[in-house]
C-alpha cells in the first residue's frame, strides 16, 4: 500500500470520526435541554433544521432560539439513541450523514400536562468543515415516524 494511500484512508477514518462525534455532540446537548452553550458549534452560520411537528429554521441563531423554545415548551427532557450512522464523505469538504433516532422523552402537547413518550424517525444531514477545518452541520433533517406515549405499567 503506497503511503498516499495510506493517508487518504486515515484522513477518511478521521473524517467519519469527527461526523460521527459531531452527532454525538449532538444528541448529548439535545439530552441538556438544547444546551445553546454545545449547540452553537455544531451548525454553521446559514444552517438550516427542520423537524416535521417542530417547523423549519435558518441561520445559527434563529435554530438555536428555536431548540431552546421546543426545550422550554415540548420536550422537556429526553435521551437521544443515535443509531446505525451512515456517513458519506463526498470530498474533502462535504458529507451527508443519516441515523435513526429513538428518544424517550417527558412531551407536553397540546396544553396537556406532560407526559412520558418514545419518538423514532430518520435523520439526514449535509455537513461541511468550516475554514478551521471543523466539520459542522449545513442541514439537519428530522422525519419523526412516531410519537406514541410511553405505556403505563
Amino acid at each position: 500500500m503506497s503511503q498516499r494511500n495510506l493517508e487518504a484512508r486515515l484522513q477518511y477514518l478521521e473524517s467519519c470520526e469527527a461526523i460521527r462525534s459531531l452527532v454525538g455532540r449532538y444528541a448529548t446537548a439535545a439530552d441538556q435541554r438544547n444546551n445553546p452553550q454545545i449547540l452553537q458549534h455544531l451548525f454553521h452560520d446559514d444552517a438550516v433544521w427542520a423537524a416535521n411537528g417542530f417547523g423549519e429554521y435558518q441561520g445559527r441563531q434563529n435554530i438555536l432560539a428555536a431548540l431552546s423554545s421546543i426545550a422550554e415548551a415540548q420536550i422537556l427532557s429526553s435521551l437521544h439513541i443515535m443509531a446505525i450512522p451512515d456517513i458519506k464523505l463526498i470530498d474533502d469538504q462535504h458529507a451527508t450523514a443519516g441515523w435513526m433516532l429513538w428518544e424517550v422523552c417527558n412531551f407536553a402537547a397540546n396544553n396537556q400536562p406532560a407526559s412520558t413518550h418514545c419518538l423514532g424517525g430518520f435523520y439526514q444531514s449535509v455537513i461541511r468543515r468550516d475554514e478551521d477545518g471543523t466539520w459542522k452541520f449545513e442541514r439537519v433533517d428530522l422525519n419523526l415516524t412516531f410519537n406514541q406515549p410511553y405505556p403505563a405499567a
